[in-house]
């Protein structure tokens, strides 16, 4: 039986425990709601290389400590760094990640999300970046980016886009809209979802079948298609004029221009063309596509006011 309770009062940010041959790595920050910062990243890569070198462990699993997954990076950092004018630094922090990310993602061992709460920003890019996700209907997936003045930096639009198409993409990164664990898992994001009381047992056959094709075509359930007609070039040109998107119904039209104005509008530019042109690239070329507009996102005005209101009030995004 695979140790899915919780996982202790140990004072480490990234824990990690092997039973059963499944390595149990943990993000130790429930305070933090498990934000991803330096320190962390340091950890989660040093466990992970741990786990990945132990003959013994045929599966890696991830997950947050608490009630949440991870929720993002750490906000702090950013705004300290803005402030210093080391905007270089948070680009260097994102590539780290990236590094971590992508040694998760080309692991020849089974890497498995266990998304059994809130998953943020970052959180979600992490889950992303495993073979596979397990979930409960408490789990969920979210970007919000660009309410903060920012894109997502972590390689989630690429890794989603590739799963269900940049339209839908754009409508999830650019409203902001959440991603329940069910709807997830219709689309193919989250391999399975299941009772956190069959957890035990969902993991332990996952790792039984085994790695799976994480980026296999899959058909787009029609529930989505309206969100996919949204985001169409033309549709997305209007509605960022202001405009309502043709052959959406009113409801969802009125829905997503209300998410879109709250948004800062540089992010939503930057965000949607980085999606765009990511589209024929491998991993490692759209993560560099996505490194080569970060600084450049960091230093507008908005970033800072968007990244300093978080959790205070609503920014006032002024386009510049």
């Amino acid at each position: 039986m695979s140790p899915l309770k919780d996982a202790g009062t140990n004072t480490d940010m990234v824990t990690l425990e092997v039973a059963c041959g499944i390595a149990f790595i943990t993000i130790n920050r429930p305070n933090a709601l498990n934000a991803l910062n330096e320190a962390v990243v340091t950890q989660l890569a040093c466990k992970f290389a741990e786990a990945e070198k132990n003959p013994s462990v045929k599966a890696i699993v991830l997950r947050g400590a608490g009630k949440v997954f991870v929720a993002g990076a750490d906000i702090q950092f950013f705004i300290e760094k803005i402030n210093a004018g080391a905007v270089a630094d948070i680009e260097a922090f994102a590539r780290r990640c990236h590094d971590v990310f992508l040694k998760i993602e080309n692991s020849r061992k089974q890497t498995i999300a266990l998304l059994d709460g809130l998953s943020l920003g970052g959180g979600s890019e992490l889950a992303l970046a495993c073979n596979a996700i397990l979930a409960t209907p408490a789990g969920s997936l979210g970007f919000p980016e660009t309410g903060i003045g920012i894109y997502p930096g972590l390689g989630g639009m690429l890794r989603l886009a590739k799963k269900v198409g940049g339209p839908l993409a754009k409508y999830y990164v650019l409203t902001g809209a959440p991603m329940s664990a069910g709807d997830a898992e219709a689309l193919g994001v989250v391999n399975q979802v299941v009772a956190q009381t069959d957890l035990d047992e969902a993991l332990d056959s996952m790792v039984d079948r085994g790695r799976v094709d994480k980026y296999a075509r899959r058909d787009l359930p029609a529930r989505f298609k309206q969100f996919e007609r949204a985001f169409s070039p033309d549709n997305l040109r209007r509605m960022l004029s202001g405009l309502p998107p043709v052959d959406v119904p009113e409801e969802t039209a009125e829905k997503i221009l209300k998410a879109l104005k709250h948004k800062a509008p540089l992010a939503l530019l930057a965000a949607s063309d980085i999606i765009d042109g990511q589209v024929n690239l491998s991993i490692e070329e759209g993560i560099a596509l996505e490194l080569g507009r970060m600084q450049e996102m960091f230093l507008t005005a908005d970033a800072l006011e968007g990244i300093s209101s978080a959790g205070k009030k609503r920014p006032e995004f002024r386009g510049e």
